[in-house]
Order: structure tokens, then sequence, then C-alpha cells
């Protein structure tokens, strides 16, 4: 028993120890940062999980230095394939929305990495990436560590992204938002039309290994998060959306679905975004 409990403690140090060295790490990590516009921060460091230079993009709030550190909320957006951390600010109104929304608004490089450490391709630790990102922006500006002041959205690759990391990581947030996410995925058997091509080169070919990266297979650990669910009429991923949400109400997971106008577009993005902001502020303001 007393061996026991001995080794119990030594991992819990072990794992203190694990968080204390991420922080070392992130400190002498030559952080550099660039002004892109006004409160709109990019950082760029060297990634200790995908060994290269990335960059992630940070939205500041209004007078944010003023915003005790317990008080600050912060939402996550990852984005989409084929897009970048850049997208939602190079968008002129989105900017705005975001600027205007009174969060921290972290906008990490996800690649074209879906999130995830892929079976495949050891060298891809994207899920272990976006760990690191959250702990660098964190330190940089003293964000809080409770659940209750953090959310995670994300359109298309980041929908399926921000589910299944909030899957993973149970607790630590309090609202979790899809914008046309391929949310039973990856998958055969689809509608036609209603299908997206599985990237072997990521997930491999075993559709048992699959079935253990599909967001519809963890939607018991949202238990007790806030979720939002956005499609679209006409989108390809609207039967996905539809069977996750079909889950989430077989297991009695309160939750929001909304159908918009439209295809996966960026479009529907843009117009899911506003959504998305009132949302998390609602969730983050009453907690």
């Amino acid at each position: 028993m007393l061996l026991r409990r001995f080794m119990s403690s030594l991992m819990r140090v072990g794992l203190m120890v694990g968080v204390w060295l991420s922080v070392v790490e992130v400190r002498s990590a030559e952080l550099e940062t660039e002004e892109l516009f006004s409160r709109i921060v990019a950082l760029s460091f060297e990634s200790a999980s995908l060994k290269k230079r990335k960059q992630a993009v940070v939205v500041l709030p209004e007078e944010w230095r003023s915003i005790k550190p317990a008080e600050r909320r912060t939402l996550v957006i990852l984005h989409g394939r084929g897009r970048h951390e850049r997208s939602l600010i190079d968008d002129k109104l989105i900017r705005k929305q975001l600027l205007d929304s009174g969060l921290f608004v972290i906008l990490p490089d996800g690649d074209d990495g879906w999130y995830l450490n892929s079976p495949l391709r050891k060298q891809d630790m994207y899920e272990t990436y976006l760990e690191e990102v959250l702990a660098i922006v964190s330190e940089q500006y003293e964000l809080p560590t409770s659940q209750k002041q953090w959310a995670i959205a994300g359109w298309s690759m980041g929908g399926f992204g921000c589910v299944r990391f909030a899957e993973q990581h149970p607790g630590r947030f309090a609202a979790v938002s899809s914008i046309i996410g391929l949310l039973d995925f990856p998958r055969d058997g689809l509608p036609k039309g209603q299908s997206y091509k599985v990237p072997v080169e990521r997930f491999g070919s075993d559709e048992a290994v699959w079935k253990k990266f599909n967001p519809l297979q963890g939607a018991g650990k949202l238990r007790g998060t806030s979720v939002l669910i956005i499609t679209a009429d006409n989108a390809f991923d609207r039967t996905m959306n539809e069977h996750f949400r079909d889950r989430l109400t077989a297991l009695e997971i309160p939750h929001q679905y909304v159908e918009l106008k439209g295809g996966h577009t960026f479009p529907v993005v843009q117009a899911a975004i506003p959504l998305v902001l009132a949302f998390t502020k609602r969730v983050l303001q009453r907690n």
C-alpha cells in the first residue's frame, strides 16, 4: 500500500515537473512577436513537438492589460483545411468582430494536420502541438487555467479538431462550437454527396483506427460542456452533423443545432462567426 502511494505521488510529481519544463521551454524558445493590426499579434516560436518554427495569432481585448488575469476569457479557433492562422483576421468584418468580442482569441497554425497525432506520420504531433500553443499563449498573456474561462471552436477540419480536442481534454473547455465540421469522420458509407475522402496519408487505411479518431465515438466526453453545432443545408458535412446531433440527443447531452443556408464554404463560416462569439460569451459570462 505504501509503495503504491509512493508511486502515485511520484507520478503526480512527474506530471508537475513536465508542466514546469514545458513552461521553461516556452520562456527559452526565443518567442518572437509581430503586430499585424492594432491588438492583433503574431507569436512565432520553435515548436518542440513539431521540430519546426510555428506561428499563432492572438487577438487581444481592448485595454486588455487592465483585465485581471483571473477574469480573462479565451476562445481558441481552429482553421479549416487549406486555410491558416490568418484566414479570419484577413477578413475585415470578422477581424472587427473578433476585436469587439472582449475575448482573448487564439488562432493556431494547424497546417494540414487535422489537430491530431497521426498514427502514420509519427513526426506530425498536431494534438501535442495544439497543447503547446495554448501553454505558450497562456504564459505570455497570463490566461487562467480554469475551464470556466475557456472555449474552443473551429470550422471544417477545425470543426473536427475542436470537438475531438475537447473530447480528448474533458473539463478543459466550458464551450465548444463547430462550424461545418466533419463530426462523423473518418469513415466510409455516407450518402452520395455527403462524404469526404479520408486523407489516408494522415489517418492511415485501417478503419478500426479511423473509428478511434471519429468525434462521434467520444461524444459522451462532452457532458458538462456547452455545445453548438452549425452546418448548412447544402453542405457535404450536413449528414455528419446530423449524426453527431443525434448522438448527443441519445446521450441526453444538451446542445444547440443550427442549419444555415449555403454549402461547405467560407461565406457560411463568415455567417457563423457572430453566432459562435455570442454563444461563447454567453457561456463564459455566466460562469
